[in-house]
């Protein structure tokens, strides 16, 4: 049930063109995943830091899109919503596919996350490069007062 929850709120996000709701839509896939890493590892510390980091840096963010976007009523996506409906059929016809094998879920590092792990890490140092190369390009402010 709770990676069809994931499934289901990163196709949203997928889906949405509004900055905001993006943002929102972020924020609560972060929160359903650390809840779901808190819940399946023995120490709560990788779900935490998860949480703060991800969470902060979407606050950030979030302050910048609402300051920067302009106040314009969000539509709803008719073509969204049956694909969510359609989404929500498939997960529900086939519930022994997406069974999660007992494996040692205790360790950050065991092998069988090694590759999720590394993913991570690159993920971050390319997210980290890029924010370093636009705010040396772009110097200033992003909206002047």
């Amino acid at each position: 049930m709770k990676i069809k929850v994931i499934l289901m709120m990163s196709t949203v996000l997928i889906s949405m063109s509004h900055p905001v709701a993006m943002l929102m839509s972020v924020i609560l896939l972060t929160l359903s995943m650390s809840l779901i890493f808190y819940e399946n590892s023995a120490n709560s510390l990788f779900p935490m830091i998860l949480l703060l980091l991800i969470l902060g840096g979407m606050m950030i963010i979030f302050l910048y899109m609402v300051s920067l976007c302009p106040n314009k009523k969000l539509n709803y996506n008719i073509k969204l919503i049956f694909t969510m409906m359609m989404i929500v059929i498939i997960l529900t016809i086939n519930p022994l596919y997406f069974k999660v094998q007992n494996q040692e879920l205790t360790k950050i590092y065991c092998t069988s996350f090694m590759n999720i792990v590394l993913m991570m890490m690159m993920y971050l140092l390319i997210t980290l490069m890029v924010v370093m190369k636009n705010l040396n390009w772009i110097s200033s402010p992003m909206k002047s007062f």
